[in-house]
């Protein structure tokens, strides 16, 4: 079940807590870029031709990729068509921002093979979409939303933000019910954090704005774990809860250590044992195809890395790591100190052993993160 991922790299405006790669000043190399992103998907036509999957989703990222144009998307996917087999796609997301569906956008999407809509809403709360930097306001993002419901799209999922220091469980209380009243399907929840380099990291430091509490965050996120269960959504990656048949197919590629492509500048890919990434800068990654040159890096994993990052993913997913698969992928001897790894997270109840599996208990859900750490040999 390879993916395909997309990176489109332009935003009307930077959110302050935003550490992706994007530009807000790129009208004056615009088609250049689509251009150089077809450049590449061309160039990059072989990379399925060893691992023997077959592509089952495409998803356009960002950036804002909802800032496309007909043309400019129609032109990308002609050329996805041309140089891949798409005929087992099973799911074709695009993200998407509020304040660009309007109704132009969905007559738009009716002419595509577009299925699923991830859409960046955050809150439905003014001051916290304020304190983010967002461009939208809660009335356009419930509307935007309404819409896409209206016009037929049945996968639509929404980006949710906890720990955000202007609101509290009262305020994701009403989101989460306005979402699930409305038919939403899919529900990405993510605690903010502050990155090096952001604007929220700078206007923190400068005391401007409220800093973010972790143990508010983790107090939101243990109730975010109740209340979407509760609401029929099921939490099936730490992160991700969606309606039972409505998981998102493209990031469970980068779940379940399958071959996935990335194009666009920034943009990674992974082909076992090998890992890609494309240059973070605009104009190098257009100048560099202008000369049929792909703008990447790459590296041979080791075992090792190989064994963390396969615990690091597998240990969000709702079936956990399954011991007889972890054997079998990198011997006896590193299942053994995997054993005495997790054996300490069993014994305070942060992890469940259930059969040949290792998953995460409510409480540890909490320390993921930590967990994974002591989980590397």
């Amino acid at each position: 079940m390879s993916g395909i991922y997309i990176h489109i790299p332009f935003c009307k405006q930077a959110c302050h807590y935003c550490n992706f790669h994007f530009s807000t000043t790129f009208e004056k190399y615009r088609q250049q870029m689509i251009d150089a992103i077809c450049r590449e998907i061309f160039l990059r036509k072989d990379f399925f031709s060893t691992s023997k999957t077959s592509i089952q989703s495409v998803y356009f990222g960002g950036g804002t990729p909802s800032i496309l144009t007909p043309g400019e998307f129609n032109q990308i996917w002609h050329t996805l068509q041309t140089h891949f087999d798409l005929n087992r796609v099973r799911e074709v997301t695009l993200e998407a921002n509020p304040d660009d569906m309007d109704d132009a956008f969905f007559q738009f999407l009716a002419e595509t093979e577009i299925d699923r809509l991830s859409i960046g809403v955050q809150s439905f709360d003014n001051l916290d979409l304020a304190y983010l930097n967002r461009v939208h306001d809660a009335g356009h993002a419930l509307e935007s939303i309404q819409k896409a419901i209206r016009s037929g799209i049945e996968k639509i999922s929404t980006d949710l933000i906890f720990g955000i220091p202007t609101s509290g469980i009262a305020r994701l209380d009403k989101d989460v019910r306005t979402l699930a009243d409305i038919g939403v399907t899919h529900i990405s929840a993510y605690a903010l954090t502050v990155e090096p380099q952001t604007a929220l990291y700078s206007l923190i430091k400068k005391k401007k704005v409220r800093p973010v509490n972790e143990a508010k965050s983790a107090e939101e996120m243990s109730w975010m774990m109740t209340a979407l269960p509760a609401l029929g959504f099921e939490q099936y990656e730490t992160s991700n809860y969606a309606v039972p048949g409505f998981e998102a197919i493209h990031n469970s590629s980068y779940w379940h250590d399958v071959p996935y492509l990335g194009i666009g500048p920034s943009a990674h890919s992974y082909n076992k044992p090998v890992r890609s990434w494309n240059i973070s800068n605009n104009m190098s990654y257009i100048q560099s195809l202008d000369k049929d040159i792909l703008p990447q890096e790459s590296e041979l994993l080791t075992a090792h890395e190989r064994y963390e990052e396969w615990v690091m993913t597998k240990l969000r997913l709702r079936e956990g790591i399954n011991g007889r698969l972890l054997e079998s992928e990198f011997g006896a001897k590193v299942y053994e100190n995997f054993l005495t790894a997790i054996n300490p997270f069993i014994k305070n109840h942060s992890v469940e052993k259930i059969q040949d599996s290792f998953v995460l208990t409510r409480s540890g859900k909490l320390i993921t993160d930590y967990i994974t750490r002591e989980l590397f040999l």
